[in-house]
């Protein structure tokens, strides 16, 4: 019995039932301290190993009445229990802080920094954390009493991405137990479309007061009276007022065009998703060529505008249009 996402129906029922237990266990929250209530330790492989090595010594120890093997036994036993000790104690009282969530592009990396805090004069080493579909990272609290990580996750869609619980985990000191949890930092990161390059629609004609002169010998509008210059048409030149004054005078004309670029999700081809990583190439575009853009996505009407946060804003409607959350 197989599904979409390559879990077993039972698989399912209890991966649902964890994660509804670990809610009420670890609840989310931006800030986290870990503690007794939220950490699980348990052997690792070669803790296991280790532990039928020291049955094998004590059944031997028993079986020859051997003082020196009974000795042996005894410490290596009770150097595991100090070792489950030193084990929780890495984690315990370490504070968990989500300190940004850094938004990006479709199959870009999403970068979450994340802040972890040792209790005060107490030295922590060898944490790991990161999220499963990520690479973990180390947090070194050794000679510092805090440690940023940088965790990165896949940009999977467009929209507001949340990665899951984090997985924070130590073996220290000596591998024979892992210690760990799962935490929920409420950490969530804001996907742009994947940007699709390709060149602005066609500038269309504007009014005069709106915009931009960029031809002095166009024939749309009259502007001014001047002197006659080389070069200029001799169809602007003013004969009535040569045989009054035996002085060439052309007339002036303009056209103009509306210098403000305007991203109409209606002027692109494609389906939606296509349409929206076309207007977001459009966007970084036109932000770096310094150009004023407004966009258009159906009601949606963004005036124009220039810089980084206007982009952004940009960006963040064609992110979540669709959605209802914001």
């Amino acid at each position: 019995m197989s599904s979409v996402d390559g879990r077993t129906f039972p698989e399912r029922i209890i991966g649902s039932r964890f994660s509804a237990w670990l809610d009420k266990r670890v609840p989310p929250s931006p800030q986290i301290t870990l503690s007794q209530r939220n950490i699980f330790i348990f052997p690792t492989r070669t803790g296991f190993v280790f532990s039928g090595l020291l049955l094998l010594l004590i059944l031997g120890a028993v079986n020859y009445q051997a003082s020196l093997v009974y000795a042996v036994a005894f410490l290596l036993g009770s150097l595991f229990l100090v070792t489950i000790l030193y084990t929780f104690q890495n984690l315990s009282g370490l504070q968990l802080e989500l300190v940004n969530a850094r938004p990006g592009f479709v199959g870009e990396d999403l970068e979450f920094t994340v802040r972890v805090v040792r209790p005060q004069g107490k030295s922590r080493e060898g944490i790991q954390l990161g999220w499963p579909s990520g690479i973990m990272q180390w947090a070194e609290l050794l000679d510092k009493e805090a440690d940023t990580v940088r965790l990165y996750v896949e940009a999977q869609r467009r929209g507001y991405q949340d990665p899951g619980r984090l997985l924070v985990e130590t073996y220290f000191p000596l591998g024979l137990l892992r210690a760990w949890t799962w935490v929920d930092l409420n950490a969530r990161a804001l996907v742009y479309p994947k940007p699709v390059f390709q060149d602005f629609p066609i500038s269309q004609q504007g009014p005069r007061d709106e915009g931009q002169l960029i031809d002095p010998f166009g024939s749309e509008d009259f502007r001014d009276i001047r002197e006659y210059r080389p070069g200029d048409p001799t169809k602007h030149i003013i004969w009535r007022s040569y045989a009054r004054s035996d002085e060439l005078m052309v007339k002036q004309y303009a056209s103009f065009v509306e210098p403000r670029l305007w991203l109409n999700l209606d002027d692109v081809s494609g389906g939606i998703e296509e349409k929206l990583s076309r207007l977001t190439g459009m966007a970084l575009k036109a932000t770096r060529q310094d150009r004023e853009f407004g966009l258009k996505l159906g009601n949606l009407k963004l005036s124009p505008g220039l810089g980084d946060a206007h982009l952004e804003t940009v960006l963040r409607e064609l992110a979540l249009y669709g959605f209802t959350e914001r």
